[in-house]
């Protein structure tokens, strides 16, 4: 039987009276929200089943939608709420272990609303895209969207694939400019689950699986990644990954101290890869704002950046500031104070298509200070 071919776990429709008007108690933080992507066979659902029948001691809850491309993210993120209150959760049902699940046709922000006005605290909340081939526009959305900042929080993306077929998906359409879904599933990815490893023979593999690692990070060096089966992982490797987080620069910081080179070979014209680079100046921040928005929003230098990370030394300012872009959407933000015995110095990590070391640097050397 296929991984997305399991049985649901055992569940209860949930009486209408647990659902209250309220807005989370005060003190109370954002819950997180954890973005599945991955191909259609990849295991998503086995994801989802083991998490929501695994005796964990968390309150967790999926959302599963069902708007897909034909509606579009844009129109999925207004809350549409008709005569009748806007229905667009068909039920909610409760799990053995605690956790609830429900299906989304319409309304991705009222579903979130309904849950975290719920009277039982929750502890994280999943979200499988499974009409979605490319996250971007959910996690900015679910990112930086001023309705939901209160409530919900996006903690990850994570993307399962298969071992078995991961490298016909890569190689799939990959000179040309149209990418299939797995480059941009592992782009936008914090966590890969690399999935099915048993299905790649050890004996005579000649090291399959650490060739399969190395592609993986050739497109997106930043990210862990999980060796799986029947995608059965440890939750904490998975959940409250912070990766979104300003306030958690851990994994930021991290980026000054990688002692190998982040960036990947460039094989293709056309490929999707990471590309780090390094300015050991302090910079005006006013100009990176401007040379970042000529990148990201202009399109200036002809690249098509996903995803962007980095740590800054600000002109005039003791405070480590942190870097994060989703496409078009960014944020930079102070973390906290630099470390006396640390190099203070700017690292950007860039992951995209048709990247170009020698622009990135020499035109962001133009924001340094003499």
């Amino acid at each position: 039987m296929e991984d997305d071919e399991e049985e649901p776990p055992l569940a209860v429709q949930i009486a209408e009276e647990k659902i209250v008007a309220a807005s989370p108690p005060n003190g109370d933080v954002s819950v997180g929200v954890t973005v599945i992507t991955g191909y259609l066979g990849s295991g998503k659902s086995t994801l989802v089943n083991y998490i929501l029948s695994s005796q964990h001691g968390k309150r967790i809850a999926v959302i599963l939608n069902e708007f897909g491309e034909e509606i579009g993210v844009e129109r999925a993120m207004i809350n549409e709420a008709d005569g009748n209150g806007g229905a667009i959760v068909e039920e909610w049902v409760e799990l053995a272990n605690g956790c609830i699940c429900c299906t989304v046709k319409h309304s991705l922000v009222q579903a979130l609303e309904q849950l975290v006005q719920r009277k039982e605290r929750l502890d994280h909340i999943l979200l499988e895209t499974t009409g979605l081939a490319n996250p971007a526009p959910l996690a900015s959305v679910l990112w930086l969207d001023d309705q939901l900042e209160s409530v919900v929080k996006l903690d990850s993306i994570i993307a399962v694939v298969d071992a078995k077929n991961l490298r016909f998906q890569l190689s799939e359409r990959r000179s040309s400019s149209s990418f299939p879904e797995a480059f941009l599933q592992i782009a936008f990815a914090d966590v890969v689950i690399l999935n099915k490893v048993d299905l790649v023979s050890p004996e005579g593999s000649g090291g399959v699986l650490e060739e399969l690692e190395k592609e993986i990070h050739n497109i997106n060096s930043l990210a862990s990644i999980i060796r799986s089966v029947r995608c059965q992982v440890d939750l904490p490797k998975i959940l409250n990954c912070r990766a979104y987080d300003a306030t958690h620069a851990a994994h930021l910081e991290a980026l000054l101290e990688e002692s190998h080179s982040l960036s990947t070979k460039d094989i293709h014209d056309s490929s999707v890869r990471t590309l780090c680079i390094c300015e050991p100046r302090q910079v005006d921040l006013d100009k990176v704002r401007l040379w970042l928005e000529e990148i990201l929003w202009d399109k200036k230098y002809g690249m098509d950046v996903y995803r962007c990370k980095g740590v800054l030394s600000v002109q005039n300012c003791d405070q480590l500031h942190t870097l994060q872009a989703v496409r078009e959407i960014y944020e930079i933000v102070p973390a906290r104070k630099w470390k006396g015995e640390e190099n203070q110095i700017n690292k950007i990590v860039f992951i995209g298509h048709n990247l170009k070391g020698d622009v990135l640097n020499n035109s962001f050397s133009t924001c340094a200070t003499s």
